[in-house]
């Protein structure tokens, strides 16, 4: 199956984006293996009855009590975190709008998230006090990286009608195309001077002055059946460790999912696994806050949703505070200066996530 894909995990009636997700794979290759049930856990901390189109699509950690978090798929909410309490936020938003795909802080008073409408994509920002739009694109926004509140980049979903946007950059006075990032869904920034990207089966890096890439194809599945290969997310820990996630797109299902590794010098592929879509087009990824990263894998049609985690070269399925035929989740977030982290998704009726929707919030830790 191919052509546009936003943030979510199912595809509803009358829903504004251009699909919401995909199946996933089943069980891992060798270099995936089952969870373990001791230690740190993940759990609900917040339910929200919202109807068959709630479910809480980003999140964002801001410092060790605060944080936001987006419910709803065509008018997305906000919601607040200031401890163990979640509240609900205006937030400016219509039926046009798409759901919040990217979200980001950094500071209290310096939190942006980013709508992938098909024709109303929206920039918005607290900042401290409300919430305020920016800008408005009439094209669709993949991702985004925000270093501060005057160095903002917004990446376009390639596909129709998202062509044409490639990489916008925001100084905090004017947007601006940036030449050399046609095609750019997605980034992690570690700088002004140091922005990685990804499109189709290139990472591009940006030095401040210019796009270059590099073309990881060799690294990713075998063709599978119609779809191509592509580089689904990418997420810069230093100059000289910067991970790529890559998926074979099979067709319907997905998958597989491997994991690519850059030292600094060159890519390689550190892992491999049988599992189907991330969150598309930008898969969803965090630091675990010890080198390794967490990657939500939702599933659709009754598949199970799995989320994964990534440590010394193996992709481990997390256990979940209820079994995987119930719970999807779709974002993750590590909560500064902790190795605990946020999560948002929906639980729903076993095998069948259009039934009995609940958006709930989870937190992970000891």
């Amino acid at each position: 199956m191919t052509g546009s894909r936003v943030r979510g995990s199912r595809v509803r009636a009358g829903a504004i984006v251009t699909a919401a997700a995909f199946a996933v794979g089943a069980a891992g290759m060798t270099a995936t293996k089952a969870g373990a049930t001791t230690g740190p856990s993940w759990r609900i901390t917040q339910d929200v009855h919202s109807g068959t189109f709630g479910e809480f699509t980003a999140v964002t950690a801001v410092g060790k009590t605060g944080g936001w978090a987006f419910n709803g798929v065509s008018t997305p909410t906000a919601w607040q975190r200031s401890g163990s309490t979640w509240t609900k936020v205006p937030f400016p938003g219509n039926n046009s709008m798409g759901p919040v795909i990217e979200a980001a802080a950094t500071s209290p008073g310096d939190v942006w998230a980013f709508t992938a409408g098909v024709t109303n994509s929206r920039v918005l920002r607290w900042n401290g006090k409300a919430w305020s739009l920016v800008r408005t694109f009439q094209r669709q926004i993949g991702g985004a990286v925000v270093l501060s509140a005057s160095d903002v980049w917004v990446f376009g979903e390639p596909d129709i009608p998202g062509a044409g946007l490639g990489a916008v950059h925001y100084n905090g006075h004017t947007w601006t195309s940036v030449p050399g990032g046609a095609g750019l869904q997605g980034g992690s920034g570690l700088s002004a001077d140091s922005i990685w990207a990804f499109g189709g089966s290139d990472v591009a890096h940006w030095n401040g002055r210019g796009w270059s890439r590099t073309n990881v194809a060799r690294l990713l599945p075998a063709r599978q059946q119609l779809n191509g290969p592509m580089v689904t997310g990418i997420y810069a820990q230093s100059p000289d460790s910067v991970y790529a996630i890559g998926n074979g797109d099979l067709e319907d299902e997905g998958g597989p999912v491997v994991v690519l590794h850059y030292n600094g010098h060159s890519w390689t592929k550190v892992a491999e696994g049988n599992y189907g879509y991330g969150t598309q087009p930008l898969q969803q990824i965090s630091s675990d806050g010890h080198g390794g990263l967490w990657l939500p894998m939702p599933g659709v049609d009754g598949q199970p949703s799995y989320l994964l985690h990534y440590a010394n070269g193996t992709l481990t399925r997390a256990t979940l505070p209820v079994p995987s035929s119930e719970i999807t989740i779709d974002a993750v977030a590590l909560i500064p200066g902790t190795t605990d982290l946020l999560g948002g998704g929906y639980t729903h009726a076993a095998n069948n996530p259009g039934n009995n929707v609940v958006s709930v919030l989870l937190q992970y830790g000891s």
